[in-house]
């Protein structure tokens, strides 16, 4: 598409058929649009070559090693390259929230609780700020924090931890976007996080699908070197519906079993438990040594809290969380 063809504002129905009209008079190599869901398609398309790199404007400078993740929007609430306030500020809002949500579900490190606020930590190691714009509908880049994480977080580094994060949103953008199951593809990637990302997540899918407003996002950083994702309005409901349909429940239960491993780096122990299978339990790293010393190989009795989530269809997932742990033998004399 050559400059003296740029797109109309999508929000004016009549430039746009003008636009398509003129359009079907030329001869291009490739068939001009003649719907408009052809020509949002065409622009989304112009969008991702633009956050890919494969256009004519100017490589945006990195600041040093900082990962960038840009964003352009377009849809109702964009007009002439300009943004609706009241959605660009919700979207940016809820997008931080989600990532910081997402990386303290996916920190191996520490043990999650689904009350009370997002450690200091999570938050300084995911952190992002806004950077130059770029050209599109309306479009932003977001850097992440100086990689101030590592001492604060052992064996992870900021860039680290914010990258699983952003990488399991695309995740879940991309199951939103399948044609076919796609309600399956978003819990899969979503019921393991807990109830606190379940909700994020749903606040920054009802974003876009109530302003009828698109995204599409591309990640870059040390870990991961290219990837975009789209999350249109259309597949944004998908995702809402999909997480406001399931059904989030917690539970106290008292597991009997074996006791046949752990790992004091990511704050968990096995425990085989009969008709069950193989079952982690998230507990404090600092137990987790004691624990295991003590009753490695041996029948133990487990008091857990669980987090239920379970979907429309049946699927269900189990977070557990240790509240005491006692040798059988032990239990069995004292009851």
């Amino acid at each position: 598409m050559t400059a003296k063809h740029r797109f109309p504002d999508m929000a004016d129905k009549a430039a746009l058929r003008a636009w398509m009209a003129a359009r079907r008079t030329e001869t291009p190599r490739k068939s001009p649009p003649r719907t408009l869901a052809e020509f949002r398609s065409l622009q989304l398309k112009k969008l991702a070559r633009t956050l890919q790199g494969d256009s004519d404007l100017p490589e945006l400078p990195r600041d040093g090693d900082r990962p960038v993740l840009k964003f352009a929007l377009d849809g109702k609430s964009v007009r002439n390259h300009r943004a609706e306030v009241s959605v660009l500020g919700d979207w940016l809002h809820t997008l931080q929230t989600a990532v910081q949500s997402v990386a303290y579900a996916l920190d191996d490190l520490r043990q999650r609780r689904e009350a009370g606020p997002v450690p200091g930590e999570i938050k300084r190691a995911t952190r992002l700020f806004s950077g130059p714009v770029f050209a599109s509908s309306y479009g932003m880049v977001l850097q992440g924090a100086p990689d101030l994480g590592q001492t604060e977080l052992p064996g992870s580094g900021t860039e680290i931890l914010l990258d699983r994060a952003i990488n399991r949103l695309f995740d879940i953008t991309d199951g939103a976007s399948k044609e076919s199951d796609a309600e399956e593809a978003v819990l899969d990637a979503v019921l393991p996080l807990g109830r606190r990302a379940i909700k994020q997540l749903s606040d920054l899918s009802q974003i876009l699908a109530s302003s009828d407003t698109n995204v599409t996002l591309t990640w870059e950083s040390k870990t991961t070197t290219h990837r975009t994702s789209t999350f249109t309005s259309a597949s944004a409901a998908r995702c809402r519906k999909a997480l406001q349909d399931a059904r989030i429940e917690d539970a106290s239960e008292r597991l009997n079993g074996l006791l046949v491993g752990g790992s004091k780096l990511r704050g968990f122990i096995e425990l085989e438990v009969d008709g069950k299978g193989l079952i982690l339990i998230r507990t404090a790293k600092d137990d987790v040594t004691g624990i295991l010393a003590v009753h490695t190989d041996k029948e133990v009795e487990a008091d857990v809290h669980v987090l239920i989530a379970r979907s429309p269809g049946g699927r269900e997932h189990r977070s557990y969380v240790l509240i005491d742990l006692q040798d059988r033998r032990s239990a069995s004399s004292h009851s």
